[in-house]
């Protein structure tokens, strides 16, 4: 009988201590969590050192506590992506910008685009993608260093296609259009909101609680890795895939002084099986 009472206060004891272990292990706090307090993100309280190490790189970006979702739409020229941009851009809790990347292209491609020195790629394709991570962040005013000429007092008129974001349109962006206005043309935005301030379309990226971007000029889709990976982003991509020959009649039909050999081919040389894909679909 005296081992049997040992064994069970043992028994208890090592019960005890099973629970407290699993207790301490399914409360504690993940390492990868980042302690900068955000309205959208939920105050995490006091973090420890540790804690705040995994934020140094981008101080500006907090990590996505309550799964922030964040959305990329991948595609080449005339595959969709501008229609599917668009059904993201209506929804009021999106901030929706379209092709920031045409900024880093004017600016970099014309100095980068005779070079064949792998360095001066790297450049490029970093700079696209931190970019897109900067913008995931709500910070505009890393978008600046690319827009020609530079914003003063972080204001221009330059942005490519603002009118195509119905955040940028709306207030506090812009006070022009009330909130019952739902179908603002894209040319009514841009002649009427006048200069962008990129003060308050960082504020309104703020505000909302998805990022939703849409490019066509990415330099190599192995640089989005990094930005899948990326905890803090919780990123989704959306990429479209059209038929080429539709691809291909489109951009002959949109890009008209580009592709004018190839609508000459088309009209003379081209077999008549050719001649019948469509010009849009």
């Amino acid at each position: 009988m005296q081992c049997s009472w040992k064994a069970v206060i043992l028994l208890a004891l090592a019960s005890i201590a099973i629970q407290y272990t699993a207790i301490r292990t399914f409360t504690a706090k993940p390492f990868h969590i980042c302690p900068v307090p955000n309205p959208l993100n939920c105050g995490l309280g006091q973090e420890t050192e540790a804690f705040e190490r995994i934020c140094d790189e981008y101080p500006y970006f907090t990590y996505n506590v309550s799964r922030k979702t964040h959305i990329l739409i991948l595609a080449t020229t005339r595959s969709g992506s501008s229609f599917v941009g668009q059904l993201f851009n209506q929804h009021s809790d999106v901030f929706y910008l379209f092709e920031p990347l045409y900024h880093v292209q004017t600016t970099l491609i014309p100095r980068l685009s005779h070079s064949k020195s792998t360095a001066d790629r790297r450049v490029m394709l970093g700079a696209s993608r931190d970019l897109l991570r900067s913008l995931y962040g709500c910070d505009l005013y890393f978008l600046e260093s690319y827009i020609k000429p530079p914003p003063v007092n972080h204001t221009t008129d330059k942005l490519f296609r603002r009118g195509a974001s119905k955040a940028l349109c709306s207030p506090p962006v812009c006070d022009v259009f009330g909130p019952s206005e739902v179908n603002i043309e894209e040319g009514d935005c841009v002649k009427k909101c006048s200069t962008l301030n990129m003060t308050l379309a960082t504020d309104s990226c703020k505000e909302r609680r998805h990022v939703a971007i849409k490019i066509v000029r990415v330099p190599e889709i192995g640089d989005l890795k990094a930005l899948v990976e990326d905890p803090r982003l919780n990123l989704k991509i959306i990429q479209l895939v059209r038929d080429p020959r539709g691809i291909l009649s489109s951009r002959i039909e949109t890009f008209r002084d580009t592709y004018r050999l190839w609508r000459i081919w088309r009209a003379t040389a081209c077999p008549h099986d050719c001649r019948k894909v469509p010009h849009r679909s």
